[in-house]
């Protein structure tokens, strides 16, 4: 007899598989607002943290929007293909990705800030190198994993720190995974050269030297990365 692990699963995800069972039941349509934090709060017996990490998650997914001052709405799709991008969310392999790249936002936001400000001409020419290996990889269609991993690499060990470099190196493994996966489908979808001039965007702003700069083009790819993820269907 075999027995697999049993996964426990976090307060959030039972928060988006409600919303996702009244979008079924047509009672949540695509581009409706959702149901205020408090009152999701009360009708659910959870707390405003859990519903504001359940809304964090499905706008990281790219499936609802924020709008200051107007509340949250689910984006404006198909009711079918609204429905295929929760079920790939709520999925452990698109949790642990969303999961992988906040891990990434925090890490390599800080090692792009850092290699603007101590970067060496040895450091920018190994991250353009690496740019370089991607862009040929990409002109032959192909996934172009060890490539990203590499130009990303090259950014954490610019910024001098060995610590951070550590950090980022656990997630070795799973990185190349996910950069496999995110690769085939932005292959598919033709977005290939956004990918390229968002890494572009990290190596000039490294470049120049600028470190607010590389962060925030460092955090934007990476916001990219997992949208593309659960919108490229």
């Amino acid at each position: 007899m075999m027995l697999k692990p049993i996964r426990r699963k976090r307060l959030y995800q039972d928060i988006i598989e409600q919303i996702q069972l009244l979008i079924r039941d047509n009672e949540l349509k695509p581009g409706d607002k959702l149901p205020s934090e408090r009152e999701m709060a009360e009708n659910l017996s959870v707390s405003r943290t859990s519903v504001r990490e359940a809304i964090s998650v499905m706008e990281s997914a790219g499936l609802v929007e924020v709008l200051q001052g107007k509340g949250v709405f689910l984006i404006n799709d198909e009711n079918t293909k609204l429905l295929n991008k929760l079920d790939k969310l709520l999925n452990s392999q698109g949790l642990n990705l969303i999961e992988l790249i906040e891990v990434r936002q925090g890490l390599e936001g800080q090692a792009a800030y850092l290699a603007a400000i101590r970067r060496s001409e040895t450091d920018l020419q190994k991250i353009k190198s690496a740019y370089i290996k991607m862009e040929k990889a990409y002109a032959n269609d192909l996934v172009a994993a060890e490539e990203d991993y590499e130009f990303h690499i090259s950014v954490v060990t610019a910024a001098k720190n060995p610590m951070l470099l550590k950090a980022v190196e656990l997630f070795t493994d799973p990185f190349i995974q996910g950069v496999n996966i995110l690769r085939e489908k932005s292959i598919k979808s033709g977005k290939g050269q956004i990918i390229l001039s968002e890494h572009f965007d990290i190596y000039k702003a490294i470049e120049e030297q600028d470190e607010l700069k590389a962060q925030t083009a460092m955090w934007n790819h990476l916001v990219a990365a997992k949208k593309r993820y659960f919108i490229d269907s």
